[in-house]
């Protein structure tokens, strides 16, 4: 395995995915949404080409979260695994907690901030972001 690929799942392992591209970029969102969907206080999410990503075995089972926006589950585990947004066509985000090796990832920010719940303090010098970063538009909210 070469240090270009990045390999995850779900908790069962029905789930499994490659991507062969370095990633994109990599944000930890402050949302509430973000916070149903994972149960918690935060979520992280990489940004891989779309056109590098490779589906080994399921697929997520997706769920309408909005108007331009799915979020991708294990609909045996229940593993947050996805987030398609529509005018993020380009890529795949998967949950960083989901790689197999987490570490490999570099977040570029934090966004939604506004939504921040007031006793989490994570101590990093990352851009922060009231609602969406300025490096990618969204409408998934």
């Amino acid at each position: 395995m070469t240090e270009t690929i990045f390999e995850g799942g779900c908790l069962c392992g029905a789930i499994r995915y490659r991507a062969s591209a370095p990633p994109m970029r990599a944000v930890i969102c402050h949302c509430s949404m973000c916070r149903k969907h994972t149960g918690a206080p935060i979520a992280s999410f990489v940004h891989f080409p779309i056109d590098s990503f490779t589906w080994l075995k399921e697929q997520p089972k997706r769920y309408r979260s909005s108007e331009f926006a799915e979020r991708g589950f294990c609909s045996q585990c229940g593993s947050t695994v996805t987030m398609h947004e529509e005018v993020l066509s380009d890529r795949v985000q998967v949950a960083i907690g989901s790689l197999d090796q987490p570490d490999r990832v570099a977040v570029n920010d934090h966004v939604w901030t506004q939504d921040q719940i007031s006793w989490l303090d994570v101590r990093d010098d990352l851009p922060r972001f009231h609602q969406s970063g300025s490096a990618v538009p969204t409408k998934a909210i």
